[in-house]
């Protein structure tokens, strides 16, 4: 008998959603390309190196008939990286895509493996001007979707970047920490900073309830440390927060937030919807990216949002209004 069943985290989409998420990727690229982003199609299959350095375990991976390994793309804006540092194109430049993505999770956690993404990246423009024009850019697609309501939760990577180098922790340590942290574990940070003290004890053990209105939470973290280096990642993420907020609805700040992807290296920002569990949009700074493609560091902003959320969004704000 033929096999009928898909692989663990694919899904068939049939009729409406595929409709409806066909007309958001559609109307948001749209968009982009009316705002000057140049639009660029990367191909599906990659070396895997383009990725990162070492095999992951959640990138799908497979052999060419040649023996090299390849993987499917996990995100877009690595292989952006990967197309300014191996062709003749000039910067400062904006570019804006769309296409799946694919992330393998582990079995019986029910989540999806395969998304449909849009996104931007700024590159080589001032950061002063590439990130509100990503924020703006994010918000504009978002409404344009019509995405009923949703927040910005902003953070920065050096924090948490800081308080890991400084730690100097083994492998296995830093991934029990970063758990915790996700987790907002308040007795198990507790429990960590006693086994391994340092002088960002006080920062780990408040990191849970470092959430919220963007004032209170820069106030108090400014009292749990000295670090120059994150003193620093507080005030830049302030001013910037200081100059969109007026334009949104909702801005929080999240410092126990970790980088969606690994290169990032600034501000990050997501945005997230009542109703639906995952960040509509990831996005934030990430300069270092193209010198691992052997490139010169180049200031770069982006972000991408899932069109699945999006859909998801959408369509229970539909069947709340009583829409079919």
């Amino acid at each position: 008998m033929k096999k009928t069943s898909l692989p663990i985290g694919m899904h068939d989409k049939l009729f409406k959603r595929a409709r409806v998420t066909y007309q958001i990727e559609r109307t948001i690229s749209d968009l982009l390309i009316e705002k000057g982003f140049n639009r660029i199609e990367t191909p599906t299959l990659e070396h895997f190196e383009v990725f990162g350095d070492e095999v992951s375990s959640s990138h799908y991976n497979l052999f060419d008939k040649k023996g090299a390994l390849l993987s499917l793309r996990p995100d877009i804006t690595s292989q952006i990286g990967r197309v300014i540092a191996s062709t003749q194109v000039e910067t400062p430049i904006k570019f804006s895509y769309s296409g799946k993505v694919f992330n393998y999770h582990e079995e019986m956690r029910g989540l999806i493996n395969e998304h449909t993404q849009a996104g931007v990246e700024i590159v080589g423009f001032p950061v002063e001007e590439a990130m509100p024009e990503a924020i703006f850019s994010a918000k504009e697609a978002l409404d344009k979707a019509k995405v009923p309501s949703y927040r910005f939760e902003f953070s920065h990577a050096a924090v948490l970047q800081t308080i890991f180098a400084g730690l100097g922790l083994s492998g296995e340590d830093k991934k029990r920490l970063a758990i915790d942290i996700v987790d907002k574990n308040i007795t198990k940070l507790k429990e960590f900073t006693k086994a391994h003290p340092s002088d960002f004890d006080d920062l780990i053990q408040r990191l849970p309830y470092l959430f919220g209105e963007s004032s209170q939470v820069l106030s108090e973290a400014r009292q749990l440390t000295r670090n120059e280096a994150i003193l620093a990642a507080l005030d830049e993420v302030e001013d910037l927060i200081e100059q969109v907020k007026p334009n949104l609805s909702l801005a929080n700040l999240d410092l126990a937030q970790f980088p969606s992807m690994p290169y990032y290296t600034g501000v990050m920002f997501k945005v997230f919807g009542d109703k639906v569990p995952d960040a509509f949009v990831s996005g934030g700074r990430y300069d270092k990216l193209f010198e691992r493609f052997g490139a010169k560091e180049l200031t770069a902003v982006g972000w991408a949002v899932d069109i699945d959320s999006v859909y998801q969004a959408i369509h229970d704000s539909l069947r709340q209004g009583g829409a079919s």
